[in-house]
């Protein structure tokens, strides 16, 4: 077979049946199964799945630890070749995945491809392609990201100038809503780290990837709509922002070390005192800064700890009921 298709649903069934009505009636010379994985919905519709398409295999989480494990547990029942990793939210319009797949599977220099993804009405998606830095990780934490000069031309000039070439071009890394490998890679790099709960786990997954030689694409020739109808809003946006600074401490951890390590442990523990002393006064007037309080002051419980306790504390997941507001 050629390709596994992995969708990860939590409480968007309809979005499932369009990206998988889009997939079917987009790939016509390759062989592929197409697997849900259900991350323990609240809403139950996806068991309904088979009568819409019986041919799609359904896995039913009894718990909901995260999109990395999600997939990782598709990934296990694929039989492909090739691997997709698909949110539920891409819709395909033409025969991006053969695209991709034609490219990727002609170069065995190449770990990951993924295609351009576009807004719907609102043109291409930018991100940042580049792993993150000591610099870029300030521009995040303190909302300059996109605007500082120097990230604004990595976000939108070096996608610009090399989708324009129209040639598949290298990146550091590539979006997980839509990203194409050889299963045996995937399997062979240990897949997600399943401490990531919430994003950063494909960011880290393909740092291991490069470093073992090999590189990331994307490929401006496969182009895809990305809805936006985000399973991570049915989380609440504390939860979802609590689980971006965890990440970000998860992946430094792990990637950093000598005086980076030290620098990066200290510029965000400092982001996390600011907004423990914002939201402080705050806490006693209104329920909703109490529990971004805690949840700043949980973080910066987190980024104190030792390097190695936050490697060993990394699964130690707590539901923690309070971020869902």
């Amino acid at each position: 077979m050629d390709l596994s298709i992995v969708i990860v649903n939590y409480n968007v069934f309809n979005d499932v049946l369009e990206c998988i009505g889009s997939i079917n009636k987009n790939i016509k010379k390759l062989d592929y199964e197409i697997i849900v994985v259900d991350n323990n919905s609240v809403n139950r519709d996806i068991e309904k799945l088979s009568e819409y398409y019986p041919g799609v295999k359904l896995i039913l989480n009894s718990d909901n630890r995260g999109f990395g494990h999600a997939n990782n547990i598709g990934v296990s029942k694929a039989s492909g070749d090739y691997i997709v990793l698909v949110n539920p939210d891409i819709f395909f319009t033409d025969n991006s995945l053969e695209i991709m797949y034609e490219f990727i599977s002609n170069d065995r220099n190449i770990g990951v491809v993924g295609p351009v993804q576009v807004k719907p009405n609102s043109g291409i998606e930018y991100y940042y392609t580049f792993f993150p830095s000591i610099y870029s990780r300030l521009m995040q934490e303190f909302r300059l990201y996109m605007t500082a000069p120097i990230m604004k031309k990595r976000f939108y000039n070096f996608l610009d100038e090399n989708i324009k070439i129209g040639k598949p071009f290298e990146v550091d890394w590539v979006m997980g809503s839509c990203m194409m490998l050889q299963r045996h890679l995937f399997n062979e790099s240990g897949g997600f780290d399943e401490a990531f709960f919430l994003y950063e786990e494909e960011t880290e997954l393909e740092f291991r990837i490069k470093s073992s030689g090999l590189h990331n694409y994307i490929h401006p020739g496969a182009r895809v709509l990305h809805n936006h109808h985000s399973s991570a809003g049915k989380l609440g946006v504390l939860f979802v922002t609590y689980q971006e600074f965890r990440s970000r401490i998860i992946f430094d951890s792990k990637r950093y070390s000598g005086f980076k390590y030290f620098l990066r442990r200290l510029l965000i523990v400092f982001a996390l005192f600011l907004r423990v002393l914002y939201f402080l006064p705050k806490s006693f007037f209104s329920e909703s800064s109490a529990k971004k309080y805690r949840a700043n002051l949980d973080l910066l419980g987190f980024a104190l700890m030792s390097r190695n306790n936050i490697l060993l504390d990394r699964f130690n997941f707590n539901n923690k009921k309070y971020l869902f507001i």
